[in-house]
């Protein structure tokens, strides 16, 4: 691929700024809401106040300050978050502004954002037939500039699509109990690949996010005979949009609605999402959500 147009450095500087005014606050609210961590850990002591929980009081810190005195205990997150992004010719596609992969890289650098912001550790595999990219996770913002790096670079983009081959792998590089975001068209998905989706999900906690263009979904009935390539070969089909039109979406609908159900039914999440609507509200939404499910 030669050129990859994204609008990283603008998003990071908008996200930096809304965070002030609450917007990404609302974001990374949202996320450390939703994904929460293993247990509490001690921060240090406070006066007790009225209304507190008694529990708490320290009595050997009492008694050592003549002062009421109460334990502050923090979140103890140490949350791994590991984002598994396809970047295969297939999302190498446009027929609106941004291409599937231009897509894909913006959500995946707005969610490292949040995931970053809120003390987790987070890596990233890029993927087509094999692993192009892996950069184990970590925390800091280092990490969050590596990981932008890596999304920008269109060197580590196109190629074929092996879903099966990449969760086999991920399941011997990834430690248990991470949380694995899955950001994809999933198309070509190949034979059986529910059942390395239910190993994944028995092992890491899932969320499989789709990102399609328009035309993923809806073939335009009014272009009459066009030239349609594989993206992962080099074969090319003339076909006539208005005679397949009903079929393709009848297709595409049921291929959808089989994606879903088999991530929900192996206790995983699952986002749809279009490229021709933003993200970011969908993103908050499907947190907040997710959040009033767990409890």
């Amino acid at each position: 691929m030669e050129e990859l147009k994204l609008n990283l450095k603008p998003l990071i500087k908008r996200l930096e700024i809304s965070t002030k005014k609450g917007f990404t606050g609302i974001l990374t609210g949202s996320y450390k809401s939703t994904f929460k961590g293993k247990g509490l850990d001690f921060e240090g002591y406070r006066d007790y106040d009225v209304g507190d929980d008694a529990s708490m009081i320290d009595w050997k810190a009492t008694l050592r300050s003549q002062d009421l005195l109460i334990k502050v205990l923090v979140e103890e997150r140490n949350v791994n978050v590991v984002f598994l992004v396809d970047v295969s010719s297939s999302m190498s596609f446009a027929s609106v502004e941004k291409l599937k992969n231009e897509y894909a890289a913006e959500l995946v650098a707005s969610m490292s954002f949040a995931a970053i912001r809120a003390g987790d550790s987070v890596g990233l595999v890029m993927f087509t037939d094999r692993m192009v990219k892996l950069l184990p996770p970590t925390m800091g913002n280092r990490q969050y500039f590596m990981i932008i790096n890596a999304l920008s670079d269109p060197k580590l983009y196109e190629g074929k699509f092996d879903f099966i081959k990449i969760i086999k792998e991920l399941m011997s590089s990834v430690k248990r109990g991470a949380i694995v975001v899955i950001v994809s068209d999933f198309i070509g998905l190949g034979k059986d690949w529910e059942k390395y989706l239910r190993a994944a999900s028995d092992k890491f906690e899932v969320i499989g996010i789709m990102v399609r263009d328009p035309r993923d979904y809806e073939m335009p009935a009014d272009i009459g005979q066009v030239v349609i390539s594989d993206p992962y070969s080099e074969k090319e089909v003339l076909i006539d949009t208005a005679a397949i039109k009903e079929g393709y979406e009848s297709v595409v609908k049921e291929q959808v609605k089989h994606i879903k159900e088999t991530f929900i039914n192996s206790k995983s999440e699952f986002l749809e999402l279009r490229t021709d609507k933003p993200f970011l509200h969908d993103i908050i939404r499907f947190f907040l959500m997710r959040h009033k499910r767990k409890k």
